[in-house]
């Protein structure tokens, strides 16, 4: 019975557990802050690389080598490395890319969370099961903010919006803490890296245009807080 069950699980294994079993290659320009290069930047199962032919630009990553990744809308990708930018005083080097052909696939999102080691921050939302929950809210920026739904699942909360950058998707096991000083605010704290920090929790507030409901609330509190206790 055993055998037969490794058997099923093998045949529905890219089902289950996607793969990078073929790479994705992505067109992209790399940002200096100050210039740029271009190349082709090639996910694979074992690891991340650009291509380029400006070689002092030039990396191959393994996903234990890569601090954070993030897929910051349908052409933008930040690799967080563990290198030291030595003109500013030893803080973790940031590879920002941006594709010049085609889209993110939400198919990459799926299979890097299966392939990275630490939480894939990602604004690429793939489809997902109906919504338990919806709240809708306004994300408070460090300047003004944006308008959208708080979606909230089984087994992730959707943060969608058309400010495309600003959208996230969140397992509950990647959520930190959660909060709220009144019946009209919400605080998600994510393990997403906040710019230039050590070791800071990025906590997104959003304002509530309705009261929040107990049950709601309560039900985030248990979902993250099993997650985390699941974790230890």
């Amino acid at each position: 019975m055993r055998r037969g069950l490794f058997l099923a699980l093998f045949a529905l294994g890219p089902t289950l557990f996607p793969i990078l079993a073929e790479e994705m290659r992505f067109q992209v320009k790399h940002d200096h802050g100050i210039g740029s290069c271009r190349g082709e930047l090639v996910f694979r199962d074992d690891g991340v690389e650009y291509l380029t032919s400006h070689k002092k630009d030039a990396r191959t990553w393994n996903y234990l080598d890569i601090q954070q990744l993030g897929l910051m809308g349908d052409k933008r990708i930040s690799v967080v490395t563990y290198e030291d930018r030595k003109l500013q005083f030893g803080k973790d080097k940031i590879f920002d890319f941006e594709l010049t052909e085609g889209r993110i696939p939400p198919s990459l999102a799926e299979a890097l969370q299966r392939r990275l080691t630490k939480p894939l921050v990602s604004a690429v939302i793939p489809e997902l099961p109906a919504a338990r929950f919806q709240l809708p809210v306004k994300h408070q920026h460090a300047l003004g903010g944006c308008q959208g739904n708080l979606e909230i699942g089984e087994q992730e909360v959707v943060y969608r919006t058309s400010h495309s950058s600003d959208s996230r998707i969140w397992r509950y096991e990647h959520l930190a803490s959660i909060g709220s000083t009144g019946p009209f605010q919400l605080r998600l704290s994510s393990m997403e890296r906040t710019n230039g920090e050590y070791g800071a929790e990025k906590n997104f507030i959003f304002d509530l245009k309705r009261r929040l409901d107990p049950e709601i609330y309560d039900f985030l509190w248990r979902r993250v807080n099993t997650a985390a206790a699941e974790l230890k």
